[in-house]
């Protein structure tokens, strides 16, 4: 008999005991996720399941975890299936889930009550900044599977509607672990393109499971981060994802989605027709109107005795033309009679009629002399008359007694 284990063996054996425990080998555990981490180079997920009292670590491979219909969320409660055993390089046991189920629909509400909370925290369903669609769209958008009934049921309705519009299809998986990155990656694709007129992401319906990746926190981020508008279709009108609440629009199936993003040609082609036929009778009733008015004006009486209609107008412009002229002839005569006085008035004033009464100008150098003072005796000076110029020579000065000059 051994009297001591190694660490290895002492873990193998430990191991080997829970492999041969029955109930073990095949159990059911239900609880809260929590610390949730899903290694997508692996596909690994590593997870804690807890209640009030405890908790159990637990490992879902790759080959299990790709079967799930929802990528697992912190706060989850579910119902984990599998077997316990150690994994002996530390020590640890822990549960091999094989199989993950939501604990009943309250557990899924609960959960997805709260994540909506939160999101809409962050503004994600805030009404104000939801934008209208597009009148007319020339390139959509799609983010879907390629292997989904929703795209085929997208593109036929596209193309029905409108043969000459392009669709730009971002691949996705539309449940399963991978989903919910892949969903988010394709819509930032699809706004980095960014030559679309609005984006439809969706799939058909399902289960709640099926429909979770609508309901995680990076696609409905990735919904109201869009720069384009967005038409969600999740599922059928019974289903209400978190993602048709971030959208722009949300449509109760793909076939709506596609109807609401593109206006029908054939309906448009008809209310073409429609408002041509209007406007063809409004422009006959307009020309019939026109013409009815014309056949009024014809009938004037100016048309058949133009010189009779035009007469008293003809008679009254003749009343004002001699009007105008015989005030225009009195303000003429007013003006001239102005003139006249006001010539005579300046003749009066004149230098020359002065001088011609008798008086004289006296210049010195060109200047008027105006006192005795300005000259000596013996200067020359200019006597300027009415009919002319001497030049004289002062022999004497005398001045006034009261300042004057003699």
């Amino acid at each position: 008999m051994r009297d001591y284990f190694t660490v290895q063996g002492l873990n193998l054996y430990i191991e080997q005991l829970f492999s041969a425990d029955e109930v073990l080998s095949s159990v059911r555990v239900k609880g809260e996720i929590s610390g949730f981490k899903f290694y997508r180079q692996s596909g690994h997920m590593y997870f804690t399941l807890k209640d009030e009292d405890a908790a159990l670590n637990c490992v879902m491979f790759k080959s299990r975890a790709a079967r799930l219909k929802f990528m697992p969320e912190d706060g989850m409660e579910v119902l984990v299936s599998g077997y316990v055993s150690v994994y002996s390089k530390q020590g640890r046991y822990q549960l091999y889930a094989e199989d993950m189920q939501a604990d009943g629909d309250g557990a899924w509400y609960r959960y997805l009550e709260k994540l909506k909370l939160e999101l809409n925290a962050e503004g994600c369903f805030d009404p104000a900044r939801k934008r209208p669609l597009p009148p007319m769209a020339n390139r959509i958008g799609i983010v879907s599977s390629l292997e989904g009934a929703a795209l085929r049921d997208i593109l036929r309705i596209l193309q029905e509607r409108c043969p000459s519009l392009q669709a730009v299809i971002a691949h996705s998986a539309v449940q399963g672990p991978e989903a919910p990155a892949e969903l988010a990656a394709a819509m930032e694709r699809l706004n980095r393109y960014g030559a679309l007129d609005v984006i439809i992401i969706g799939r058909g319906g399902g289960s709640m499971e099926d429909l979770m990746a609508f309901n995680s926190p990076e696609v409905v981020r990735a919904v109201a981060a869009s720069r384009l508008p967005v038409i969600s279709a999740v599922g059928h009108e019974v289903d209400v994802s978190l993602c048709d609440l971030a959208a722009d629009v949300r449509a109760a199936t793909p076939t709506q989605a596609a109807q609401l993003a593109v206006s029908d040609g054939r309906e448009l082609k008809a209310r073409c027709r429609q408002l041509e036929n209007r406007l063809s009778l409004r422009m006959e009733w307009i020309m019939r109107e026109r013409a009815q008015r014309f056949d009024q004006i014809m009938a004037y009486r100016v048309w058949s005795d133009a010189e009779a209609v035009l007469k008293p107008s003809r008679y009254r412009l003749e009343q004002l033309g001699g009007k105008i002229e015989r005030v225009m002839e009195r303000q003429h005569q007013q003006r001239q009679q102005r003139l006249s006085s006001s010539a005579e008035g300046l003749d009066r004033l004149s230098p020359l009629k002065v001088m011609a009464r008798g008086y004289a100008i006296v210049l010195k150098d060109g200047a008027i002399v105006r006192s005795a003072q300005a000259v000596a005796s013996g200067e020359e000076a200019d006597v300027r008359l009415s009919d002319g110029t001497v030049k004289v020579r002062v022999l004497e000065r005398s001045f006034l007694a009261d300042g004057g000059t003699t």
